[in-house]
């Protein structure tokens, strides 16, 4: 079966739309099936020719995946919105998605349980699907208000305008909500800088599935992401929509798994029942384009590839060892050293080690 993807330009590059994809194509080998990816323009044309029952969207952005939508039901074709929400109620689609507002539910109640209540939620984009869900859960929640939302924008310029505005009132919270993995990394940096103390004064939890976030001196507490089951689903769901033509607008949530960790002070959570920028280019949003962003996806691109081995070689170099030390240290032989340095600059596309110590640093010092 031939499952087409529409995708917006550079969509595939960013960190979690390639764990989509990743599952999709895995899936997709083992059921004997083919991935099409291809542009809004280039499908429309296909499909003048060749109409299938449905396509799946892969998108950084509301604002794109809304036209995208609206193009494929025009043309008949049912969109399957990946790692987006029925919030936007797209006409005619089905969807595939995380289920941020009960993982936001219980990240606030796992808080409030150790009395952090004074919680804000930190670094959302408006043009970001899954990150309006989790703000609409936020403010959904009792003592939960606008004010305590720190937005992430364009306009902004970069992440670390967001950080300092929440730096100037850190200390009217006791617990703070990142929208993402790599911003809390970069929030809890500059707020260990500012002399605030996680999870002393600051209780800290978040949104990921990156390994920067369990390798660095503070693992996080998350609801833990499973975007390659997303796209593993992306093809499932194609394939019944495909065989199954009476069939249309399912709606498909994966749990989060929720992690305690160092930000936390590892406290065990506690089971409870609950009772219940518009823009308008087909650019990625420029949270993927943020300078500090940037380096937290290079840190993860590395760290993904790493075994301990590597990791611990790495943080040997950061430290200022020499090869023949580190061989003695890790046991191996000085060629195994050079040889895994080698791949790691290969795997982060770098022309030196200076390069990788350089982004390293910050996560494994």
């Amino acid at each position: 079966m031939l499952i087409h993807i529409i995708c917006q330009p550079g969509a595939e590059q960013t960190h979690w739309c390639a764990l989509y994809l990743k599952g999709a194509r895995s899936e997709a080998k083992r059921k004997g099936d083919t991935l099409a990816l291809l542009s809004p323009e280039d499908a429309l044309a296909q499909f003048k020719t060749k109409k299938p029952v449905c396509a799946a969207i892969l998108s950084t952005s509301r604002s794109w995946t809304a036209a995208a939508a609206e193009s494929l039901s025009d043309a008949g074709v049912e969109p399957v919105i990946i790692g987006g929400a029925s919030r936007d109620n797209y006409r005619h689609a089905s969807y595939i998605y995380m289920d941020y507002r009960e993982a936001t539910y219980q990240l606030i109640e796992y808080l409030r349980f150790y009395d952090r209540g004074r919680i804000a939620l930190f670094a959302v984009s408006t043009d970001s699907a899954t990150d309006m869900i989790k703000r609409d859960a936020f403010l959904s929640y009792d003592r939960c208000r606008e004010r305590d939302v720190f937005y992430y924008t364009g306009s902004d310029g970069l992440m670390n305008a967001t950080c300092k505005k929440f730096l100037e009132v850190c200390r009217n919270y006791d617990a703070v909500l990142c929208a993402n993995d790599a911003s809390a990394v970069i929030l809890m940096h500059q707020l260990t800088d500012a002399g605030v103390r996680i999870p002393e004064d600051l209780f800290l939890c978040t949104f990921g599935d990156m390994a920067i976030s369990t390798c660095g001196s503070k693992t996080l507490t998350m609801a833990r992401l499973n975007c390659p089951e997303i796209g593993k689903q992306t093809v499932a769901m194609c394939r019944l929509l495909t065989s199954a033509e009476n069939i249309s607008g399912i709606s498909t949530k994966i749990r989060c798994e929720l992690v305690v960790g160092d930000t936390t002070a590892s406290l065990p959570i506690v089971t409870k029942t609950l009772g219940t920028l518009h823009r308008q280019s087909g650019e990625t949003s420029g949270f993927h384009s943020d300078p500090s962003i940037s380096r937290i996806f290079q840190a993860e691109k590395i760290l993904s590839a790493c075994d301990a081995i590597d990791i611990d070689l790495l943080k040997l170099i950061i430290k200022g060892y020499k090869y023949f030390d580190i061989a003695e240290i890790l046991h191996v032989s000085e060629s195994t050293i050079k040889y895994r340095l080698k791949r790691i600059i290969s795997i982060a596309e770098f022309s030196s080690r200076e390069e990788v110590i350089e982004v390293m640093r910050m996560f494994l010092s």
